[in-house]
């Protein structure tokens, strides 16, 4: 957490005339002249800053220095590249440089801002000794803090007066010039009274590059891109061309999620194949209901074309799973598979049984997991779909350009600050996005807060829990252990939740596996042939070498024994994701639309057992990334 992670390129090219920002090293108004690379923080998935997001960073950045950036990101193109941190943090670019950050502070929960040397240099221009957290430095300490020195209170000649510990600093010499930002190590009475220590520590720098560049416009951007954006959407397509024709006998089909780098995929589509595609869209039963409606929009669209579009719809299936599961974490993404592969993959199956070439919006930049992960792939977990994306090396700014150029309409919750489109209490969201979620959305958190309320005080939790996201794991990673030690805060390390519960006793000849409530043989009936052949008897059922009666289940071999409770486990707490019915090779699983419960067809089982693999409640780890349904 907090180091840099090398995704792809960590730099953009910068047109000076144009000021605005290439994703290639070659402007199509003003050829290669003019031209500079600026070098970002990896992973450098950098993206265009909405009127929202520069509201809310002028709001963040009046709070702390206490003047407004209007006046200096009026009419520019204004980029956000988000880098490693604790929590959310994103660079500020303009005018080819990098302004500064803003970075959520997991432990006082809220925004913070810095300066680069060069924000620092475009603010004091501006705004003098009327802005606050400035220092001014004895000459003679100049030459120490450019050469890698900390400053010491005493060659501090005055200081502003609201500075507190922690805070960030510009410092400026005597003759009004900025040279360093840093972070306070004192409050601004102890600096002044020249207190022993450390006053700032000081940021390394090797180089100021400060220019202020002409207003631009998205269409300016567009223009000067024009050239490069074109050839990777001709790469794009010649990909799709490519994958369709090599795997020629399954239809084509892309994965819609309602967000950009779907919406991408979906546009090149439109491009390559016309008409010639499906759109399968995954409702999870907890999208945001701006998605839903925007979906719907686009469906009425597409149709009266001709294009097929198919909802796998979860249902509640979410809200259902949670009274079995818990809530979902991080490390406990039972979620994915019950809201997402278990639809996505019974629809696959009605639709096309003999198996689907899905295109979908997977890019590298997006993790280190799919950054390792093939541009086509076999979906492990959607045994009948073969995944392939055709913007895998885009970064979002080649995304956004795509989606501005064809003028593509896009997600109205991106103009809300919400940097990502999906599940709107997804577990993998940051402290930051669940408190943008709280401030924009206030009653889709508060129906989760209300849940998870309920599981806080069944697991004995403090109320910190919710406030500070520890809910989001199942054992608590070394980051939030480090913040919970931090706040005093007694969290345990890992919470566990299991509705049947089972122990194993051996005998001299066999073994039984006790559970903690009385065996409904009717209900094992239904998935007894996943063992083996069934015979039933009074008050007894047998499934291959394992005999089950109300008080246990009984077998003379330990794994076995241990095959009892996941049957039993799978009989009580099916929650019908539909995971296993995709995986079964002999098509011998269904959902019972009344009980929501799996049923095995006896006739038809192998008991191959391959679908105790799959199963979200034996099994649980994070899915392939393959999907993004």
């Amino acid at each position: 957490m907090g180091r840099p992670v090398f995704l792809g390129k960590a730099h953009v090219y910068w047109c000076e005339k144009c000021n605005v920002p290439l994703i290639g090293d070659s402007c199509a108004v003003h050829g290669k002249g003019g031209v500079f690379r600026l070098n970002i923080t990896p992973p450098g998935d950098l993206r265009f800053a909405f009127e929202k997001d520069i509201e809310f960073i002028r709001s963040v950045f009046r709070e702390h220095y206490g003047v407004d950036l209007g006046e200096l990101f009026d009419g520019k193109i204004v980029l956000l590249n988000k880098t490693p941190g604790e929590d959310d943090s994103y660079e500020i670019i303009l005018d080819g440089y990098v302004f500064g950050w803003i970075r959520f502070d997991p432990l006082e929960l809220k925004w913070k801002p810095g300066l680069k040397v060069e924000g620092a240099i475009a603010l004091w221009k501006r705004f003098g000794k009327s802005m606050r957290k400035w220092i001014i430095v004895d000459e003679g300490a100049i030459d120490p803090i450019l050469g890698g020195s900390n400053l010491l209170p005493v060659g501090i000649v005055e200081a502003e007066q609201s500075i507190r510990r922690n805070d960030d600093v510009i410092l400026v010499s005597e003759s009004g010039e900025v040279i360093a930002t840093g972070i306070a190590k004192k409050d601004y009475s102890a600096l002044i009274a020249r207190e022993r220590g450390t006053g700032v520590k000081v940021r390394r720098q090797k180089s100021v590059n400060y220019r202020e560049g002409r207003k631009a416009t998205m269409e300016d951007v567009l223009r000067a891109n024009s050239i490069e954006l074109e050839k990777k959407v001709m790469e794009a397509r010649r990909f799709m061309r490519k994958v369709a024709t090599r795997y020629s006998d399954l239809p084509v089909a892309v994965a819609f999620s309602g967000g950009k780098d779907s919406l991408a995929v979906l546009g090149l589509a439109l491009e390559e194949f016309g008409e010639d595609f499906t759109v399968f869209f995954n409702n999870t039963g907890i999208e945001f209901p701006e998605t839903l409606e925007y979906v719907k929009e686009l469906r009425r669209e597409l149709e009266p074309k001709g294009i097929k579009f198919i909802v796998a719809d979860a249902g509640d299936a979410f809200w259902r799973a949670l009274h079995v599961f818990s809530p979902p974490g991080r490390d406990y993404r039972w979620c994915c598979k019950v809201t997402k592969l278990g639809p996505i993959t019974m629809a696959i199956k009605e639709n096309y049984p003999k198996g689907v070439l899905m295109f979908v919006g997977q890019r590298k930049y997006e993790s280190i997991k799919r950054f390792k992960q093939p541009r086509i792939w076999k979906n492990p977990w959607v045994p009948n779909e073969r995944g392939a994306s055709p913007i895998f090396h885009w970064r979002a700014l080649e995304v956004w350009l795509y989606i501005f150029s064809r003028n593509l309409k896009y997600n109205p919750l991106y103009a809300d600050r919400l940097d990502r489109i999906g599940c709107f209490l997804c577990p993998s969201a940051s402290l930051a996005e669940i408190y943008t979620l709280k401030e924009e959305k206030p009653e889709l958190w508060a129906r989760w807060e209300n849940e998870l309320k309920v599981w806080g005080k069944r697991f004995g939790m403090p109320d910190e829990w919710i406030t500070y996201g520890f809910w989001r794991w199942k054992k608590l990673s070394k980051g939030e252990k480090a913040i919970a030690r931090e706040l005093g805060v007694d969290v345990p390390e890992e919470r566990s939740w299991e509705p049947v519960r089972y122990s194993i006793e051996e005998t001299d000849d066999s073994f039984v596996t006790r559970f903690n409530t009385v065996i409904n043989l009717r209900r094992v009936r239904e998935v007894a042939p996943i063992l083996g052949e069934v015979e039933e008897g009074e008050n007894y059922i047998r499934a291959g070498d394992v005999t089950f009666k109300p008080d246990g289940a009984y077998t003379g071999d330990s794994q076995e024994a241990l095959q009892a409770y996941y049957l039993v486990k799978r009989a009580y707490e099916c929650v019908g994701c539909g995971v296993c019915v995709g995986k079964c090779p002999e098509n011998a699983l269904s959902i019972d639309p009344k009980s929501r419960k799996i049923v095995v067809n006896g006739e038809l089982c192998t008991h191959c057992r391959e679908c105790m693999d799959v199963c979200p409640l034996l099994k649980i780890k994070n899915p392939s990334e393959g999907s993004q349904l």
